[in-house]
């Protein structure tokens, strides 16, 4: 049963993808689909989603896709080449405590793992990884928010891949969905081709719109738009490892950089290659680099300052 749903889950994938230019590193906000067609390949995904959000009826849509390369991913060989130089440290948009809309549980902010999906490539159950991961963030001493999990309801939470007559409060199963290690090809038809071999994890932000299709809510004013869910797909063409150690990518240390998009951190840093080298390079060092450089399970100061910032004052 568990294998039907999610077959016919990328199906409607594989049929939203239409496209065949190159993806980018960056963060793309979603559009009408009948606007995004010159925005590339990852605008029109995403704005087929929102269409496809806006026929149910449901007051939500997605605004970027968030996701982090592969140390060996492709680097264009004409000299130092710069793919991010990404300064905001936080995101557009933002959680607001105690929002009915999302199904709150108060001032919590609450995560679910779809455990189906949760065997990485080479590593086996990564839940606990993920779990880890959340905790670290959980762990701050800036703030009085508590990071709570929310055990698998059994049902499909994905908001994007059973787009098709998606119940309106199933996409509410919990505030951030860690939907597990995906193949391959669902990166390729969502992100565009070629990132099934770059990418290793992206986040979906959607936020609340004031109506269905219609302009995105700021319920509580602050200037920026009022977060509705996450939702975190993990790349299983990549071999993945729970230990940290070796040449494998390590599940923690990614899964802490998706989380913290989860936590409305943006990227941070400048990411290079340079001609004739065949990995990335990051300046400075942080959680929240564009590009995985190897194990870092903690965060480190322009990550904590992020954070911080989104979440002292929080409820």
């Amino acid at each position: 049963m568990r294998v039907t749903r999610l077959g016919a889950c990328a199906a409607i994938v594989l049929t939203a993808s239409c496209s065949s230019e190159s993806v980018t590193p960056e963060s793309v906000p979603a559009l009408n689909a009948s606007a995004a067609v010159e925005a590339g390949p990852v605008s029109y995904q995403l704005a087929r989603i929102n269409d496809s959000l806006a026929a149910l009826g449901l007051n939500i849509a997605v605004q970027k896709a968030e996701y982090i390369l592969a140390p060996t991913a492709p680097v264009p060989a004409s000299g130092q080449i710069v793919f991010a130089n990404d300064r905001a440290k936080r995101l557009t948009s933002r959680w607001v405590p105690g929002d009915a809309r999302r199904l709150a549980d108060g001032d919590r902010i609450t995560y679910m793992n779809f455990a189906p999906l949760m065997a990485a490539n080479g590593a086996g159950n990564a839940e606990g990884a993920i779990d880890a991961s959340f905790a670290t963030w959980d762990a701050s001493k800036c703030t009085t928010l508590d990071i709570v999990e929310r055990a698998w309801n059994g049902g499909n939470p994905s908001a994007i891949l059973s787009i098709a007559g998606i119940p309106a409060v199933s996409v509410f199963s919990a505030d951030i969905v860690t939907m597990g290690f995906l193949p391959g090809f669902i990166f390729d038809a969502v992100l565009g081709p070629g990132a099934s071999a770059s990418v290793l994890g992206v986040t979906f932000t959607f936020v609340f719109l004031e109506s269905a299709g219609g302009p995105e809510s700021d319920i509580d004013g602050d200037g920026r738009t009022d977060t509705a869910l996450k939702e975190i797909w993990y790349n299983n063409a990549f071999d993945w490892t729970l230990s940290g150690l070796g040449d494998d990518i390590d599940v923690e240390s990614v899964a802490l950089h998706e989380n913290g998009h989860a936590f409305e951190l943006g990227h941070y840093g400048k990411i290079f290659g340079t001609l004739g080298n065949l990995r990335l390079h990051v300046s400075p060092r942080a959680v929240m680099n564009a590009a995985i450089l190897g194990t870092l399970r903690s965060p480190l100061g322009t990550d904590n300052a992020g954070f911080c910032g989104n979440f002292e004052d929080w409820g």
